[in-house]
């Protein structure tokens, strides 16, 4: 495997509020060691989305309702599920 990220599993789709929602289990080089990864990445309008002046991060809001949220999570299990088949995980406490 190359030293380059990998999607193993992912999912997305739009929501009712107009956001999009992505998750992904990745395999990433850590080391000489391959681990696995869960990405959670959301796409917001305008206005869900704030600049922290202090430090330049970004906080993002996404909308949700019951079902997508229930929809998310599953794919969230599906994505750790599949990041653990990788390896080790990327990060660890």
């Amino acid at each position: 495997m190359t030293t380059e990220p990998q999607t193993v599993w992912e999912d997305s789709d739009g929501v009712l509020s107009g956001s999009l929602a992505a998750v992904r289990a990745a395999a990433m080089a850590r080391g000489e060691l391959i681990c696995g990864a869960v990405t959670l990445t959301v796409r917001v309008p305008q206005d869900f989305f704030n600049v922290i002046q202090q430090d330049g991060s970004g906080v993002a809001t996404i909308l949700l309702n019951p079902n997508e949220a229930r929809r998310i999570a599953a794919w969230l299990d599906q994505a750790a599920q599949a990041a653990d088949r990788v390896g080790p995980p990327l990060y660890e406490t």
